[in-house]
């Protein structure tokens, strides 16, 4: 019907206008994340980056995703079950974009956190000389540091469990070849 049409052409330029804002904002994520990685060392009269700044387009980029979502659901309400393979299409296009900028909006808010996190390490390592306790953040990396060790001894240890296994299983082979060989002397 007309109404669904009108419906439909409105929801598909709300989704066209909304991936065009998620694609210019995960841009600008992305360069903040670039300039954390740039200005790693600072001093505390220059921050590494606004926090505010971050966190106004972190909210945005979430506010956009749910938005786009909500938008996409529409977009599959407004058929009322019955959409021409050209809307399946856009809308199976759609969640697609979805899920890429939601994924690499993850990516990079996860990359943000661990370079704060290594920033406030270095700042409270610089904070703390000449200091007795420990902060909790530097507890807190070096058990990660531990377990990490942990893990690759295991890794280590593992593999070479694997070499001996391999190296078992050969000389079986050959000692079973032998006593081949040895039966069919003595026969």
């Amino acid at each position: 019907t007309a109404v669904q049409m009108s419906s439909w052409d409105s929801l598909h330029y709300k989704a066209k206008t909304l991936e065009a804002r998620l694609e210019k904002k995960v841009q600008s994520y992305s360069a903040i994340a670039q300039k954390i990685n740039a200005n790693f060392l600072c001093d505390e009269e220059n921050p590494l980056i606004e926090s505010d700044d971050e966190q106004a387009v972190a909210s945005e980029i979430e506010h956009d995703l749910n938005e786009l979502y909500d938008c996409i659901q529409h977009m599959r309400a407004c058929g009322g079950g019955s959409l021409s393979n050209h809307q399946e299409v856009l809308i199976k296009r759609y969640y697609e974009i979805h899920f890429d900028y939601s994924t690499e909006f993850k990516n990079t808010s996860s990359t943000v956190q661990r370079k704060r996190e290594s920033m406030e390490l270095m700042q409270s390592s610089r904070n703390q000389q000449g200091e007795g306790p420990d902060s909790s953040m530097s507890k807190l990396l070096r058990e990660k540091s531990s377990i990490a060790a942990s893990m690759k001894s295991i890794n280590d240890v593992i593999s070479q469990a694997f070499e001996t296994k391999n190296s078992l299983a050969g000389q079986r082979s050959s000692l079973g070849g032998s006593s081949g060989s040895l039966a069919n002397l003595t026969a």
